[in-house]
């Protein structure tokens, strides 16, 4: 396989985890909903939204 091939795939799966990982996030930005609270180990998060 091409060089270069092997980096869009690479690309494509990294972009669909994240995706997947952050769906109740984006599916809150497209509904105009609150966030979703943040998981306990988002240490950088403000207390409140965890």
């Amino acid at each position: 396989m091409k060089k270069e091939t092997m980096i869009w795939i690479i690309v494509c799966a990294l972009v669909t985890c994240f995706v997947y990982i952050h769906r109740r996030v984006i599916r809150a930005l497209i509904r105009h909903e609150p966030m979703p609270a943040a998981p306990k180990w988002h240490v950088w998060c403000k207390d409140r939204r965890r």
